[in-house]
């Protein structure tokens, strides 16, 4: 059965909650024999990252895995993105990434893996709820399956696949990586090195309390800043502790944020003539970038897997998410790759003399604000939007995830706020922007949560 609980969340973005209140030693064993159920027969995948009950969840799985026959392929710390390019390159059943991503410490989860290396989707999900309900039997095999030590194959794969899309950086680069203590720091190092970057890092050693917030945001990116600043960087690249998010800090200290990181691997990998998909959430810099680029511009309802099903309806290479995720079809992990957004970024700062907070300033200038809510219910979400609607005349309402809601103010500025309960998280998301703090707030006042 689906177990009920406030802070567990089941979405396109996985099963993850509270240990052990959502993801006990019994609840566990039961989502991994779902999950195996409704993949095809073959090997399956597994890592995870850093936080402290990942190793024994991971030999858990493993364990749940070898006694329903399967042959597990053990990749240990090793990133989402590296895992799903590894189940494709590899062509396994699928693949469980042990992750929270970038929630507090003391959540966990499952991310779930098919074959091809794409997440589930929504009717996946349904598959794996209606095995979950039927609690499926053991079985009888009469060989217990193997465990196999993958990683550094995994690893390995990973980089080679970055490495065959962009081009060596024609000048010397130096760069800070802060991989969060977990699992970005040994991939981040390996890849740069090869491309021929100079390299230094802060919070490398796997820790299962993370030495900074999780989420890389530009408020707990101080140590980065500082260290970009003494070692005379020309970047700072920040981790969520998956690695599938990245963020930014420039020449000068400055955290700039995740927002920057799309439009600016738009900038570096896009083609003329392309798509560039986004999802709802996603800063007009990004589509901003795609016009620069000559580009054609979409978006998607949040969440890796929308983005992917939008940009393979598109045939689009290039495409992904505002908080710092950035998804190259090229790449086999084709989903949110922070890898991929370090390898495209150096390749912009080598391609001539501007720096980083050049590029940045090459962008038009926005103002976002993104804030939670917790305890609304769907009637107030809607009675919100209506209060928004009769301030704000005939606003574009995308009702896709939420209510996603665009148009122009009074003073000619464009503007879109987005209104939706989260998919990993137990609260309502608001995310708002438009030219300047002023038309902000004015936009926050009307939806009045």
């Amino acid at each position: 059965m689906m177990y009920e609980s406030p802070t567990l969340k089941f979405s396109i973005s996985g099963l993850r909650g509270v240990y052990p209140d959502d993801i006990s030693p019994e609840k566990w064993v039961e989502y991994v024999r779902a999950y195996a159920t409704v993949l095809p027969k073959g090997a399956i995948a597994i890592a995870r990252d850093a936080r402290q009950t990942g190793p024994a969840l991971l030999q858990l799985t493993v364990g749940v895995l070898n006694l329903l026959g399967r042959d597990v392929h053990d990749l240990g710390l090793v990133p989402t993105p590296t895992i799903k390019a590894y189940v494709k390159e590899k062509k396994l059943a699928g693949g469980l990434m042990v992750s929270a991503s970038h929630n507090p410490a003391e959540y966990n989860a499952l991310k779930f893996i098919k074959k091809d290396g794409f997440f589930f989707d929504k009717t996946d999900n349904e598959r794996f709820v209606d095995a979950l309900e039927a609690r499926p039997h053991w079985g009888n095999f009469k060989v217990q399956g193997k465990r196999l030590d993958c990683h550094a194959i995994a690893i390995d794969t990973h980089v080679q696949s970055i490495l065959k899309i962009v081009k060596k950086p024609r000048k010397k680069l130096t760069v800070v990586v802060d991989p969060v203590g977990s699992c970005g720091g040994e991939i981040a190092l390996l890849l740069l090195k090869k491309m021929g970057v100079k390299v230094h890092a802060i919070h490398l050693e796997e820790t299962p309390q993370f030495p900074r917030p999780p989420e890389p945001t530009a408020s707990a990116l101080k140590k980065l800043s500082q260290a970009v600043k003494r070692h005379k960087a020309d970047v700072g690249f920040a981790f969520d502790p998956d690695a599938d998010r990245l963020s930014l800090v420039d020449e000068k200290g400055v955290a700039i944020g995740e927002e920057y990181t799309l439009p600016l691997a738009v900038l570096a990998a896009a083609r003329p003539g392309d798509t560039i998909v986004a999802n709802l959430s996603t800063s007009m810099l990004t589509e901003r970038a795609a016009l620069l680029r000559k580009c054609r511009f979409a978006r998607a309802a949040v969440g890796e897997a929308n983005v992917v099903q939008e940009m393979l309806k598109r045939k689009s290479t290039l495409g992904g998410e505002g908080n710092g995720g950035v998804i190259d079809e090229r790449i086999p992990s084709f989903g949110r790759d922070a890898l991929a957004g370090v390898a495209h970024i150096v390749s912009l700062l080598s391609s001539d003399k501007k720096t980083l907070s050049d590029w940045v300033k090459s962008l038009p200038q926005y103002t976002m604000v993104k804030e939670v809510r917790k305890n609304v219910t769907e009637p107030e979400m809607a009675s919100a939007v209506r209060r928004f609607a009769s301030v704000f005349t005939r606003p574009k309402l995308d009702r896709r995830d939420g209510y996603h809601l665009s148009g122009t103010m009074e003073d000619g500025a464009p503007y879109w706020l987005h209104l939706r309960s989260s998919n990993t998280e137990p609260v309502v998301r608001i995310i708002a922007e438009t030219t300047s703090r002023k038309n902000i707030q004015a936009l926050l006042a009307a939806l009045g949560l």
